[in-house]
């Protein structure tokens, strides 16, 4: 609305330094030439021109080929893609995390048993002292090999942890319950984000289909109120206030474009959907 203004005050001005700078003076303006009525109308032409040119986003070429006959997809379609933000996917990720934590502790039982075996290979020698009445006392060694192996099992509990693992069980299930709600939260969050600028691109494509047949609607009328001033049928002056409405209308529609541009691209990275295709 700003540049609206902006903008039809800068025609104003152009309409104004032109008629100060036309050789004919103010009062005989009615007797202008068919010639010199065509000079001034093509001198507001090109300073509308530039005017345009400013506020026409013509640095976003993108948007005219997907306004008209443009179709947003279903609330749906943006819902369904909330899942797969990576903010809620690391909600998720901390939920699973302590779920493997909780089935972890829920194992632990198995350690009060304990398995044990071994088994040994090998050669020993034995040195026996031997003696009898007629003969003194003499060595001998025996040589062999064995093997040997045993097996054993044994159950072996601690009463503060066996007490205290009801406890444990449950401090991670509140912890789990903690994380699903704050999973839901991001959820609710983003999903509410999204519906936000869902509403948002609606309004804008309502509002530019508006914007764009009331500037349709001055484009044609000023392409009378030309031929009017070319054949004397009105002033410039009347014909400077028809360009200032015309333009006024063609700048909203030019903003109401970007507009919806912004909109779509930020619903885009919100649920990284593509919306506007060819790009």
């Amino acid at each position: 609305m700003i540049k609206a203004r902006t903008y039809t005050l800068l025609h104003l001005c152009a309409v104004t330094l032109i008629l100060f700078l036309s050789p004919l003076p103010a009062g005989a303006q009615k007797d202008m030439t068919r010639e010199e009525r065509i000079k001034i109308l093509e001198a507001l032409k090109e300073s509308d021109a530039i005017l345009e040119k400013s506020v026409s986003g013509d640095n976003l070429p993108e948007t005219r080929h997907y306004i008209e006959g443009f179709e947003l997809p279903p609330l749906s379609v943006f819902m369904d893609a909330v899942i797969e933000n990576a903010t809620v996917k690391r909600a998720q990720s901390q939920v699973e995390q302590v779920k493997n934590q909780y089935r972890i502790e829920k194992r632990n039982w198995w350690n009060y048993f304990r398995l044990n075996g071994n088994y040994a290979y090998g050669r020993y020698n034995v040195l026996n002292d031997n003696s009898d009445s007629f003969t003194d006392w003499y060595q001998s060694t025996t040589a062999s090999s064995r093997h040997t192996f045993n097996v054993g099992a044994s159950f072996s509990v601690g009463l503060g942890d066996l007490f205290n693992r009801p406890l444990r069980l449950k401090n991670y299930r509140y912890n789990i319950e903690q994380l699903q709600y704050t999973q839901e939260e991001v959820m609710e969050e983003r999903r509410l984000k999204v519906l936000e600028a869902y509403n948002n691109v609606t309004a804008q494509l309502a509002t530019i289909k508006a914007k764009a047949e009331n500037a349709a609607l001055y484009n044609a009328q000023m392409k009378i109120s030309e031929n009017n001033f070319i054949q004397g049928k009105i002033d410039i002056i009347s014909l400077s206030l028809e360009r200032a409405r015309r333009s006024g209308a063609v700048t909203s529609y030019a903003e109401a474009r970007v507009s919806l541009h912004n909109a779509i691209i930020l619903l885009e990275m919100l649920t990284n959907v593509k919306i506007i295709k060819g790009k």
